[in-house]
């Protein structure tokens, strides 16, 4: 597996000692590889656009696949990702919210996340990471935050549960929080704006909500993607609009596309019009879109500056 290391390095990665990861045979073709280096070798920004098959690999359940969490859960686990719930019973959506990010906090980033950063750190500001998870994954595996928008919001942060601007990390004293365990009035005390005393809510974006630039980097995106070379859906199938409405605004800019998924997806019927797929597993596929990115940007004389990992 090819990882730049988490030391600063101050020169760009030398693709020749490098070994491809996959071959023809794990599901990548000459035909994708040369789609990438084709886009990677033209003006525009490099998009990622990620998904829950993303983390599954890293044991965070999906929503809408076999097991999901929508799926179990049906209409009640639905209603908890709501506004409307979180005004009617704020105790239980901020217990289910806190158990979901010490889930969350549990797993570990996986090849896809890591290789996904290395893009990130070797081009710089051409590269833009637009993730729908919100365990925060993409962080924790070192994805340079001016390179990523979390488009739902993440289960680190709360913000003002009556609007005033600002999101703050939510307390310690909750870390390990688990199902079993219970709100007091003590704890809601501790889960408050800081600027007005008013009851927090979790930094996430609800079902009954909108996206927006101040909260989610929705206009943000939309940019990213309209001056994208090369957009790439990884792990998501387009059950949520979003993903599929930025994916149009790359095709409709020229973009490259590329589906990265273990089956076929509304994603992989938009990347065949202008692009191409790789139908397998993200930890894999990933790896091998980041070598041939690497390789790419050096053979066409783009050769970034240097990669300096946080």
């Amino acid at each position: 597996m090819w990882s730049v290391s988490r030391a600063t390095c101050m020169s760009p990665p030398n693709v020749e000692g490098l070994h491809a990861p996959l071959t023809l045979s794990d599901g990548i073709s000459d035909e994708v590889r040369e789609l990438i280096s084709g886009a990677v070798n033209r003006p525009g920004k490099v998009v990622v656009i990620t998904g829950a098959g993303v983390s599954a690999e890293s044991g965070i359940r999906t929503y809408r696949g076999a097991n999901g969490m929508w799926t179990d859960g049906g209409q009640d686990a639905m209603l908890k990702a709501t506004g409307a719930f979180f005004l009617q019973h704020p105790r239980k959506s901020w217990e289910w919210y806190l158990t979901r990010r010490t889930e969350a906090r549990a797993a570990e980033p996986n090849a896809a996340h890591i290789a996904i950063a290395d893009m990130g750190w070797m081009l710089g500001d051409r590269f833009m990471l637009i993730g729908q998870n919100i365990d925060r994954l993409h962080s924790r595996a070192g994805s340079p935050p001016d390179g990523m928008i979390e488009l739902h919001g993440h289960l680190e942060g709360m913000r003002c549960g009556v609007g005033r601007p600002g999101v703050w990390p939510i307390p310690e004293v909750f870390d390990g929080w688990t199902e079993d365990d219970q709100l007091t009035d003590d704890h809601l005390d501790l889960l408050v704006c800081p600027r007005c005393g008013s009851l927090a809510r979790p930094h996430v974006l609800w079902f009954d909500e909108f996206y927006d630039e101040e909260h989610y980097g929705f206009a943000s995106a939309q940019r990213a993607v309209a001056d994208a070379s090369l957009c790439i859906t990884a792990g998501t199938s387009g059950g949520v609009p979003v993903a599929a409405r930025l994916a149009g605004i790359a095709e409709r800019a020229g973009a490259t596309l590329i589906d990265v998924n273990t089956r076929d997806n509304r994603l992989r019927q938009i990347a065949v019009r202008h692009g191409g797929f790789i139908e397998g597993p993200a930890s894999i596929a990933m790896q091998a879109i980041a070598y041939t990115v690497a390789q790419a940007a050096v053979e066409g004389n783009r050769r970034p500056e240097g990669i300096v990992r946080g």
